[in-house]
């Protein structure tokens, strides 16, 4: 009788950076991302049977990295509220970008974890492997375990969600540019 561990480690070794890359890319802190990798892992070793019957096993194996990462930025956003603000950041490390890019991209980046934020979860999680993870339609649609014309409104709606809350708008695909008031403006 085989145990499950071979299974296990026949499955997510071969993953791992993958899971990490996925995750450092929604939670950007070396901590919080470690956490969530280890809640992924837990989360697919209690699920390992299911993961290894799944039609496509990386993806859903990535998908399950993602919602930990989600979670993991949740849990950092109600840990701050609680906390007092104000409190500056850490000092950047030396050989980082100069400190008005990293406040900017600092910025820019809460601005948009807060705005997936408050996507449900099914959108989230579409949007997440679709944009920040670059993963085809085909498995994500395998990973959420539904049909690719729904990851692809998902995602759709997301982005006009985050488009809506970030209060900007994307290109048009003729080359002009749908900002807001800047209609007849060159």
């Amino acid at each position: 009788m085989n145990s499950p561990e071979p299974n296990f480690d026949a499955l997510v070794r071969p993953m791992e950076s993958r899971m990490m890359r996925s995750i450092w890319r929604i939670v950007r802190q070396r901590e919080g991302a470690e956490d969530a990798l280890q809640d992924a892992l837990t989360a697919v070793w209690k699920k390992r049977a299911a993961v290894a019957r799944h039609p496509n096993p990386e993806a859903l194996i990535l998908r399950i990295s993602v919602n930990a990462a989600y979670d993991a930025v949740r849990k950092s956003r109600r840990r701050l509220r609680r906390e007092i603000s104000g409190l500056p950041d850490p000092a950047p490390d030396a050989g980082s970008p100069s400190v008005p890019e990293e406040v900017e991209a600092r910025s820019l980046q809460a601005r948009v974890l807060e705005a997936i934020g408050h996507l449900p979860r099914r959108q989230a999680t579409a949007a997440l492997l679709r944009l920040v993870e670059e993963r085809p339609y085909a498995e994500i649609a395998a990973a959420m375990d539904c049909s690719e014309a729904t990851v692809r409104i998902h995602v759709m709606r997301a982005r006009k969600a985050l488009a809506r809350r970030l209060g900007c708008e994307r290109p048009r695909p003729d080359g002009g540019q749908e900002e807001k008031g800047k209609e007849g403006v060159s």
